[in-house]
């Protein structure tokens, strides 16, 4: 089985920047917390591909988050059929250019929009980030939002909670909508909204399913076994650890769709119409 990690941050230089740099604090929890240290010296894209692909990993959806790592990841994803652009969209200089950046990127090739609440210092449902929502459905190219706890003590944790999850899926019948880490730490009410929206899927990259609530667990083998999907947030987490870890909680019918059918599908598959 050929699987598609849903969220990996590439070992160049460029990308590790914001991992390394002890200015970014807001990352220094998470080096400290996965245990980060070893994998987070530069690595050729080559040979990152190779160690994935010796993972039965096919293609890695690979997260820029400032406009230099946004270019940087569609240039390697020209030269790599492995690599899955995704760009990442800030309201930092403002509404109309971060329109014009959705609208460059998906141009050249980006398969998705993402938006993290605690990088962009809003909710996820301030009406300032309506336009780019708005935009993106229009065009028909699925936004990726960080639904979960996270560690940075510098933002508030509640900027993406379950309800604005649902209320943006409310107001954007046809978004996509790809949750990052599932909604972790909000407890199960993030599978209430993914059950009662079509265009609503959770993705538990970073997360050890050993620890996560049984209910999640339940979801993912069950009712939601066509909205979950596979990723490891690498290098927080290896490759082969992921898989592993996942392969032991999953029912065998699930597999395919966990690790590879879901992913395309909230990617490519036409969105639901209300």
């Amino acid at each position: 089985m050929k699987i598609i990690d849903s969220r990996v941050r590439l070992r160049t230089e460029q990308c590790l920047k914001i991992l390394t740099d002890e200015n970014k604090n807001c990352y220094s929890e998470y080096v400290h917390l996965y245990k980060m240290k070893s994998r987070l010296s530069p690595l050729p894209v080559k040979e990152l591909i190779e160690i994935a692909a010796s993972n039965n990993i096919e293609q890695m959806m690979a997260y820029g988050i400032s406009t230099e790592e946004n270019e940087h990841i569609l240039n390697i994803a020209r030269q790599f059929k492995e690599i899955i652009p995704i760009a990442g969209i800030s309201i930092g200089k403002g509404i109309r250019h971060a329109l014009r950046d959705i609208g460059k990127y998906c141009d050249e090739g980006t398969a998705a929009i993402f938006m993290s609440p605690f990088d962009l210092n809003h909710a996820l449902n301030d009406r300032l980030l309506y336009p780019l929502y708005g935009m993106c459905e229009l065009i028909k190219k699925p936004v990726i939002i960080h639904g979960s706890i996270h560690y940075w003590r510098g933002a508030y944790m509640w900027h993406g909670q379950p309800q604005y999850i649902d209320e943006i899926a409310v107001d954007f019948p046809e978004l996509k909508i790809i949750v990052s880490h599932g909604g972790n730490g909000f407890g199960p009410s993030i599978l209430a909204v993914a059950q009662r929206h079509p265009n609503v899927y959770l993705e538990f990259s970073a997360l050890n399913p050993s620890y996560m609530a049984p209910e999640f667990l339940y979801a993912a083998n069950t009712y939601l076994k066509n909205k979950c999907i596979f990723g490891t947030d690498y290098p927080l987490v290896d490759f082969k650890v992921a898989i592993a870890r996942w392969e032991k909680i999953l029912r065998e019918n699930v597999k395919e769709l966990f690790f590879r059918q879901n992913v395309l599908d909230a990617l490519y598959k036409a969105p639901d119409a209300f």
